[in-house]
């Protein structure tokens, strides 16, 4: 009975086992093919992504990865990339980068692209069939043309133009181009003048910029005023609290000494120089107190060169040596080495920082007599020219620097037809030079000259007259600004002059010798 019931549970056992070996074999194939279906589901979705091609309603598509691209390259006018510049595409807008090259997508169809960049005109570009290389695109630069001029139509010739990061200098008839022009602010500037700055919205490229002349009032410092510190900061902080704001710095004056450490050999050579001042720490302390500051250069007046290379001297075979008179010794205007060294000393001054070279004794001697001798001659077309075309030479080489050439001229020159019999023809020098200083002191007119028996005791009057008759003979840009006297005079005499100048709005510079000036003269500033 045991046996039995023993064996009848076995094969329960063994049939249920079995039962359940055949329940979960097959809940396993079920799994199984589940399994199965979604790998040959993810078989069929890698292998439809691996195809070349997908079908979008009836037009094939190529995948991102195989769609070519179309190099596009912007350039100026010469062939120089563009970088930054925006493209506008059917698929969105893309920049150049720093070789002037965008891409694009190509499928297959002609394409049409426009572009801009800041400066130029904006370009555009259809594209029909694909090419490997670059597909250049030039775009034409914006240029702004225009010029400098005074009140009176005058080019003015060195002036300073900034628009944005391009700064350009004024050519010799005051002309001035600017390429890649985008707009903004107009800055112009040119020393002796107000700058101005000006709003351009980059529609009209052409545009015309008048400048006033700044009224220029300035003391001449003499090589003294370096001996005596105290007189140096006195004469400093009469240009702050008065009108004064410039100095005349005498750089190498009637001695023939060039009174700071040039850089022109000839002068070392012929033991020329005498440093009496550092040239640097002068155009420091003037610039920070906004000076206008002006180099006198002493040019064809000159014992020590004439002495020591005669052969730049002028030459006077009465005396078998340089010409000689009253102490004075004068270099040939139209000797080569002559003009050179007076051409290289203002071209070192300007570097150092001035605004202004002024030529004095820029001249034949006077009154010389028939045995001096000139290397090319001295009738009047030859003294003329002599001088202009030094003053001419002056301004090519200065303006480039940043500085203007000024010239002082006898006074009666302005009252006078011809040269004077020393070169100075007022016409002439009013087209060469910026500005033109006669030395008007009423002192240095002999009786009757402009109806008064003694010009000098008519100081306003005289310097008057004599401006009036300057003015009416100007034919260029050159502006006036004359030399008063401030020698022999009280304050009072030396106030009518300044008014007389200032009556005509023009500038004026005191001269003394030992620059000790009248300050009553003077308004405060």
């Amino acid at each position: 009975m045991v046996s039995s019931l023993h064996s009848t549970r076995k094969r329960y056992l063994t049939r249920w086992k079995a039962g359940s070996i055949l329940s979960m074999t097959g809940e396993a194939v079920k799994r199984a093919r589940y399994s199965a279906l979604i790998v040959l589901f993810a078989l069929l979705l890698t292998a439809c992504l691996a195809q070349s091609v997908v079908v979008v309603g009836e037009a094939p598509v190529p995948p991102p990865s195989q769609i070519p691209t179309l190099a596009i390259r912007v350039s100026d006018g010469n062939g120089n990339p563009i970088a930054g510049a925006w493209a506008d595409t059917r698929y969105g807008t893309e920049s150049t980068d720093q070789e002037g090259v965008f891409r694009m997508r190509w499928e297959g169809e002609p394409v049409s692209v426009s572009v801009e960049a800041p400066g130029f005109f904006p370009g555009a570009i259809a594209v029909e069939e694909f090419q490997d290389d670059y597909v250049e695109l030039a775009l034409r630069p914006v240029v702004l043309r225009g010029a400098v001029m005074d009140r009176q139509g005058f080019g003015l010739p060195a002036a300073s133009v900034s628009l944005g990061n391009t700064k350009v200098v004024t050519d010799d008839l005051g002309r001035f181009e600017i390429t890649q022009a985008s707009p903004g602010i107009i800055k112009v500037e040119r020393p002796g003048w107000v700058g101005t700055d000006e709003d351009w919205d980059g529609e009209d490229l052409v545009k015309e910029i008048a400048l006033d002349p700044r009224i220029i009032r300035a003391l001449h410092i003499a090589y003294n005023v370096y001996q005596d510190p105290a007189l140096w900061d006195e004469l400093l902080t009469v240009a702050e609290e008065t009108v004064v704001n410039a100095f005349v710095i005498d750089v190498k004056d009637e001695s023939g000494h060039v009174l700071y450490n040039t850089g022109v050999e000839l002068a070392h050579e012929i033991g020329a120089v005498s440093a009496m001042f550092d040239i640097d720490s002068v155009v420091e302390q003037m610039t920070e107190r906004d000076l206008y500051k002006i180099a006198r250069i002493v040019t064809f007046q000159d014992p020590i060169a004439a002495r020591k290379v005669e052969e730049m001297a002028v030459y006077d075979t009465a005396a078998e040596g340089p010409y000689q008179k009253q102490n004075q010794y004068f270099l040939d205007p139209t000797d080569q080495q002559a003009r050179e060294y007076g051409l290289s000393m203002a071209e070192d001054a300007c570097r150092a920082g001035f605004d202004e070279i002024q030529f004095d004794y820029i001249r034949f001697p006077d009154g010389y007599p028939a045995t001096a001798v000139f290397d090319l001659g001295d009738s009047e077309d030859i003294r003329i020219g002599a001088i202009t075309s030094f003053l001419d030479e002056a301004t090519d080489r200065l303006h480039p620097l940043g500085c203007l050439v000024g010239a002082d001229i006898f006074g009666f020159i302005t009252s006078v037809e011809g040269d004077g019999g020393i070169g100075q023809e007022l016409n002439a020098l009013s087209t060469t030079t910026d500005v033109l200083s006669p030395m008007v002191y009423p002192s240095h007119y002999s009786s009757g000259w402009f109806g008064f028996r003694v010009p000098n005791d008519h100081p306003g009057e005289v310097v008057g007259q004599a401006l009036d008759a300057g003015l009416g003979r100007m034919e260029g840009q050159a502006v006036i600004r004359p030399w008063l006297q401030d020698f022999y005079y009280t304050p009072s005499q030396v106030r009518e002059q300044i008014e007389a100048a200032e009556a005509r709005s023009l500038g004026w510079m005191l001269w003394n010798a030992a620059s000790r000036f009248e300050l009553e003269a003077l308004d405060p500033a």
